[in-house]
């Protein structure tokens, strides 16, 4: 978790820099790199993250849709 922090820290809003530099890392990269997607894609919302990487993921579009949806409802239960 430390270094996860740090790379967030590290590369502000450049999300594909921080995972880039992540894998570079070796070791235990995926756990880690879930960690700092999680952190950087919050830092940078979906529209921060280039479109050559989101067009390879499967169902991109469902899933951008469904995450919506959850995050409206937890809106609304907060009215």
């Amino acid at each position: 978790l430390p270094v996860a922090l740090f790379l967030a820290s590290k590369y502000g809003s450049d999300f594909e820099g921080a995972l880039l530099a992540n894998a570079n890392l070796g070791g235990h990269s995926t756990s880690r790199g879930a960690v700092l997607g999680a952190i950087m894609g919050a830092r940078v919302g979906a529209s921060g993250i280039s479109q050559h990487l989101k067009s390879g993921l499967a169902g991109f579009e469902q899933k951008m849709y469904e995450i919506d949806g959850v995050v409206q409802s937890v809106l609304n239960s907060l009215k």
